[in-house]
């Protein structure tokens, strides 16, 4: 690790804080467990580290004969022509990674033949599949690469809305949560709104409002059906939660589309 990172750094003290940080070890059940291998799980330079010890991997791939490697520290996915070159692609993975006395996770390594009505793969928090569309006539028979947030990614999402209106905080002001629920949510949808993610918004949509119905109602000790009238009449703006599925928020633009202009103040387009 230490000579991959030389090879482009000298400065002393910078070594000396990466050799401090690789000997540091974890906090385990309020014990100090130090590795003999490996970067300290949970630190936060592992990921760039990865990065750099992986390196070697990049300059040894030969895309015209493995195939279109894609890696962003540990995770990476190669995309391949054929089923042979898939297999060798894998073999050429496990002989690099061997040199680096690394081994791919067999529970997370698989080949995938990408076809309309196959399985797909996940891949930083999306999965991604190819399907056909089925919307206008026009659009009709296009086939593409769709992609939105994996099940993993959702159920993330919500537990920490579950986490954000637990009973412990019904003595928080409502505009509190709501603040807290809104800037989980601009995280959240900022990073999977690229892609076909619109189902997935809704169900979430649906779930923040349904959470804060629950919320109110164990707030007030009423019905759920109070909570839900709060909610979606009492409140001009539904608290102000965030609305996932209205366009112009955060969604981005749909697949295939490019921006729409905008007059500026003279009435002209613009980008």
């Amino acid at each position: 690790m230490m000579q991959a990172v030389q090879e482009r750094v000298c400065d002393q003290a910078v070594l000396k804080l990466l050799r401090a940080m690789l000997r540091a070890g974890v906090m385990d059940d309020g014990r100090v467990r130090k590795s003999v291998t490996g970067t300290p799980q949970g630190g936060v330079i592992s990921p760039l580290l990865a990065n750099i010890y992986l390196t070697r991997i990049d300059r040894a791939w030969d895309e015209r004969r493995h195939g279109v490697l894609v890696r962003y520290a540990d995770d990476l996915v190669v995309m391949c022509a054929s089923r042979q070159q898939a297999d060798a692609a894998l073999d050429q993975l496990r002989l690099l990674l061997a040199g680096l006395g690394l081994e791919p996770k067999p529970a997370k390594t698989r080949i995938v033949q990408l076809e309309v009505g196959g399985e797909g793969f996940d891949f930083l928090g999306f999965h991604h599949r190819l399907v056909r569309s089925q919307g206008r006539v026009a659009a009709k028979g296009v086939t593409f690469l769709a992609r939105w947030p994996t099940k993993k990614a959702v159920q993330h999402a919500r537990d920490r809305v579950r986490d954000l209106t637990v009973r412990s905080r019904l003595l928080l002001q409502v505009d509190w949560v709501v603040e807290d629920l809104n800037r989980f949510l601009r995280g959240w949808a900022a990073y999977f709104r690229y892609g076909n993610s619109a189902d997935q918004f809704d169900k979430i949509n649906r779930y923040v409002r349904l959470r804060m119905a629950i919320f109110i109602a164990k707030r007030h000790r009423r019905s759920r059906g109070f909570g839900w009238y709060v909610v979606a009449h009492a409140s001009p703006n539904q608290l102000g939660l965030i609305d996932l599925t209205r366009r112009g928020t955060i969604a981005a633009p749909r697949p295939f589309r490019a921006w729409r202009d905008k007059p500026n103040a003279d009435g002209e387009r613009r980008r």
